[in-house]
């Protein structure tokens, strides 16, 4: 369906609700049109009429903005269609308003699964003042219903009832896929997190051997030299081994705090994101810019997640990529985004294992419901792009 084709960046499941409401408002529209053309020219008729060419054409000025929007503004149009039907609907047939109250519930049952918590509450609203308003309207106008009107209510229903019972159906489907794939990759993140916060351990482990108990030892080798050197009376050679201690010391503890810092930078907590990549930038062995906009502190999870994403983006930049040059930027429009890149060798991401440093980042992302995609070729350098959603609680 190429006329359709301005949904074709929505999901798929998205896409199949659409088209069966506008289908179905289509078909009505067309049968009430014939019943017009056809000597039945009844008010309520040409009411209908009005309504649903309203209600169609509502749904189809959302193909012209679906790509730069999203699934948002497309929902905002079928709230309005069903309003503009459900209401006309009642006017012309009172006896319709549960059928018309059930439309009224669609637009929330269809953002479930596609839209963020503000535009569900925002349609919740709708649902229960709009289902609310349609009822009264119908004891308002049963009184005053022409007796005659059954053909329309019969059109109405015969078009309607089977595509909003299927589209329920649907969606109690899709719900239910939803929980289960979802279910499915908490087990597996689950998974990968355990396997990382294992390799992590291992990695801490070695730090700590090859690096600060290596020097502890070799410090208390010096220390016991000292003091033989002292017990001895050469105390010029007790100086120069106290000294070298005072080195060795100064070493070991900038050799843990670094290693602390990898675990949980303190300036990360006490002044945010930015100023903690500042810090690792200024530390980092080749020149590093960063570019950040003004934004609110986003939660404590998606800092940490961002900057370690970061941390190891950058750390593979100077071990991997012979790289010149990093560029991190920060965003957020409206989530948290970021990007890490490089002007390296880069490489082929089909042609290589996905190392533990990506598995790591991926887990820390998924755990945060963000996404992580690395952009590479080789000869053009990477890019690390992760995005986190605007909505998630703090």
């Amino acid at each position: 369906m190429t006329v359709l084709s301005g949904w074709s960046t929505l999901e798929p499941s998205l896409q199949r609700i659409l088209r069966w409401n506008l289908t179905a408002m289509t078909v009505s529209l067309a049968i009430l049109v014939l019943v017009y053309s056809g000597g039945y020219r009844h008010g309520s008729v040409r009411n209908d009429i009005f309504a649903l060419a309203a209600s169609v054409v509502v749904m189809l000025s959302t193909l012209l903005v679906a790509k730069r929007w999203g699934p948002g503004i497309t929902v905002l149009g079928l709230t309005v269609a069903a309003t503009l039907f459900s209401v006309a609907a009642t006017w012309a047939s009172p006896y319709l308003s549960p059928l018309c109250v059930m439309i009224m519930l669609l637009p929330l049952l269809v953002a479930v699964n596609h839209l963020s918590r503000r535009w569900i509450n925002g349609l919740m609203v709708h649902a229960v003042l709009g289902g609310a308003a349609v009822a009264a309207l119908a004891e308002w106008r049963r009184d005053a219903m022409p007796t005659d009107t059954w053909l329309v209510g019969a059109v109405v229903i015969g078009t309607f009832m089977p595509s909003a019972s299927l589209i329920v159906v649907f969606l109690v489907r899709d719900t239910f896929h939803r929980l289960n794939s979802q279910s499915e990759q908490l087990r597996e993140s689950r998974r990968r997190v355990g396997e990382v916060a294992d390799a992590a351990r291992r990695s801490m482990e070695r730090d700590l051997h090859d690096g600060a108990q290596q020097r502890l030892l070799a410090m208390s080798v010096t220390i016991e030299r000292a003091r033989k050197a002292v017990a001895a009376g050469q105390t010029e050679d007790a100086a120069v081994l106290i000294s070298q201690l005072a080195d060795d010391n100064h070493e070991t503890t900038r050799e843990l705090r670094e290693l602390a810092r990898g675990i949980y930078p303190p300036l990360l907590a006490e002044r945010g994101l930015v100023a903690a990549l500042q810090s690792a930038a200024r530390r980092a062995a080749l020149p590093v810019t960063l570019h950040a906009d003004d934004f609110e502190r986003p939660p404590m999870a998606v800092e940490n997640a961002a900057y370690f994403c970061i941390l190891e983006a950058l750390t593979n930049a100077i071990k991997h990529s012979s790289a010149t040059e990093v560029v991190i930027t920060l965003r957020a429009d409206p989530g948290l985004e970021f990007f890490v890149a490089d002007d390296g060798r880069g490489f082929d991401p089909a042609a290589v294992s996905t190392p533990n440093g990506l598995l790591g980042m991926e887990a820390r992302m998924e755990a945060v419901q963000g996404v992580l995609h690395v952009m590479s070729a080789p000869g053009r350098g990477t890019t690390l792009h992760g995005r986190f959603p605007a909505d998630l609680d703090a």
